[in-house]
């Protein structure tokens, strides 16, 4: 296997449609910011990786992992064999501990260039695709209602098959939005995402709200260190509660199991800290008895394709929650050559070797922000 020779790092900031622009209980944004990295082999070639950065969610901020990964990270694994995964977390756990998604970006680009390397894809690196086509949601922000009623028609006339709807800042704004929602999708699969905005105060009003509208799925309804009260709500409602802030590690997962306080799990590759770590995750979900749903921070072309691998791998997929795989729907151009594997009415596992994605970089140099690090 042929050994690192150089780590280029990019910092982006990439525009999202105005027609759906997001809006949760942790903000709102018109713009996402990325790190991108491409390590290339003694053999010339390249593999690409991503950092979703979003510093109000995360806590990865651009800047510093761009100054991680130029300063520290790419002296540290230039001259290790890029499939050699042992050997590179172990030279960048120190800088990486406490950002999972930069842990995944540099495992990201380790896994395209083996496969390329290679001549497979990395789901053929892993162990084997279990499946290559995946069902998926569409996400809908906490914006005023007739907003959110225009941006549920159009996702819609575009083959729409699920909706999440962010909720959590208001639970009478909720209501209304969810009014609103319907009234376009009628029996739609419809799913709400609180980003722990709710209250335990709210429970009754939360689960009528859940009845009222047939809500499918409930993500992270209440904050993370509210565990017991997460479990009351469950055992209150047959809708599936799911975890996502309050799931990073394989301990939180069990944890989780232990308290019944969620019946499903959002993993996805960087809040996990890389695809075999959220296959770690997946396998002792499932076996836990806990449903796995993809979960999203909206990743580029080049994220989405590795969260499309770990799809394909999981041992289990939770049917009731289609995949957050959408990040490119929803930005003015993608990073990556192509995303037309990712379609509003679901999304496929990339072909070709590796990640299955290359850099569009035209659109990398239009966005790539200047930094002195």
């Amino acid at each position: 296997m042929s050994k690192i020779k150089e780590v280029r790092v990019h910092l982006v900031l990439i525009e999202r449609k105005k027609e759906i622009l997001p809006k949760t209980s942790h903000g709102s944004t018109t713009h996402n910011e990325y790190v991108i990295i491409e390590i290339e082999t003694a053999d010339g070639v390249i593999g690409v990786g991503e950092v979703t950065c979003a510093v109000g969610w995360n806590g990865e901020e651009g800047v510093g992992s761009a100054d991680l990964l130029k300063r520290k990270i790419s002296p540290a694994i230039t001259g290790i064999e890029v499939g050699n995964w042992l050997d590179i977390s172990t030279a960048i756990e120190q800088w990486t501990r406490h950002r999972p998604f930069l842990r995944a970006g540099v495992e990201m680009a380790c896994l395209d260039a083996e496969g390329k390397l290679s001549n497979k894809n990395v789901a053929s690196l892993l162990g084997g695709a279990r499946r290559t086509h995946f069902e998926t949601k569409l996400v809908l922000p906490s914006r005023e209602p007739e907003v959110v009623h225009g941006m549920a028609k159009i996702a819609l006339e575009r083959g729409g098959k699920a909706f999440k709807v962010k909720v959590g800042l208001d639970i009478a704004a909720d209501r209304a939005r969810l009014e609103k929602v319907r009234d376009v999708i009628g029996d739609v699969p419809l799913l709400v995402d609180a980003n722990e905005g709710w209250r335990p105060t709210e429970e009754a009003q939360i689960v009528r709200l859940i009845e009222d509208f047939n809500i499918q799925a409930v993500e992270q309804p209440y904050p993370r260190r509210m565990v017991h009260e997460s479990a009351r709500l469950q055992a209150s409602t047959e809708s599936l509660l799911m975890a996502d802030e309050s799931v990073w590690t394989t301990n939180d997962v069990i944890r989780i199991a232990e308290s019944q306080s969620f019946k499903v799990v959002s993993l996805y590759p960087g809040k996990q800290g890389g695809i075999r770590a959220c296959l770690e995750a997946a396998t002792v979900a499932t076996n836990l008895g806990l449903g796995v749903s993809l979960g999203s921070n909206l990743e580029t072309g080049i994220g989405s394709a590795a969260m499309a691998h770990f799809l394909a791998l999981a041992p289990a997929i939770c049917k009731e929650v289609p995949a957050d795989l959408l990040g490119p729907l929803y930005f003015v151009e993608d990073l990556a050559v192509d995303t037309s594997w990712i379609k509003w009415t679901g999304a496929d596992l990339p072909t070709g070797n590796g990640l299955g994605v290359e850099i569009n970089h035209d659109v990398l140099s239009r966005h790539k922000i200047s930094i002195t690090v």
